[in-house]
């Protein structure tokens, strides 16, 4: 469906580029969370991504999908980010929804889904940047280990290894917040 959009940007119809930006947002803004860890950091990497995709959209080879492209240019847009900041990131609070629950159960369950998703980001704002970027891909976004290489430019070897190490960590992090809960 994206070639379809691609072509009609190409052609000359900038509407149609909206659908695009629409449909991998929340992707990208993961994406870019994942490694910044700021919000207000991370949206403006993300519009910059899709002004840079925008302008280069002539130069898409299609030999990847769309949002593997998108998703490389905002990585390496989110780690140079990083170097010409040079400092420490620090962990952001989320918001919570406040949609209110229809009924008691519900309710339960969404406040249960939303420490847990709380206790999730937070677990991901402590792991460095490349562990909580190849978790997001791989679990998240669920990417192939193809993909991510071609997004983030890191070897198989690697990722499963930065994998493995964020397994590992956010395991670690998810356990201190859960008995801290208790």
């Amino acid at each position: 469906m994206d070639d379809l959009y691609i072509k009609r940007v190409l052609k000359g119809e900038l509407a149609a580029y909206g659908y695009l930006v629409r449909q991998h947002q929340a992707t990208a803004m993961r994406t870019a969370m994942s490694i910044v860890k700021n919000e207000t950091d991370a949206k403006d990497i993300v519009q910059n991504s899709f002004i840079q995709a925008y302008e280069s959209l002539s130069k898409f080879r299609g030999e990847a999908k769309f949002s593997t492209w998108l998703c490389r240019i905002v990585t390496n847009k989110s780690f140079r980010f990083i170097q010409q900041k040079g400092r420490q990131i620090s962990v952001q609070k989320h918001p919570l929804n406040q949609d209110l629950p229809i009924t008691y159960n519900e309710g339960l369950f969404q406040l249960h889904k939303k420490d847990l998703e709380a206790l999730l980001k937070k677990g991901l704002n402590q792991l460095s940047e490349k562990e909580a970027l190849c978790v997001q891909l791989f679990y998240l976004e669920e990417y192939h280990l193809d993909e991510i290489e071609e997004i983030t430019g890191f070897t198989k070897s690697n990722i499963k290894v930065l994998l493995h190490r964020g397994r590992k960590n956010l395991y670690q992090h998810l356990e201190k917040g859960i008995n801290k809960q208790q």
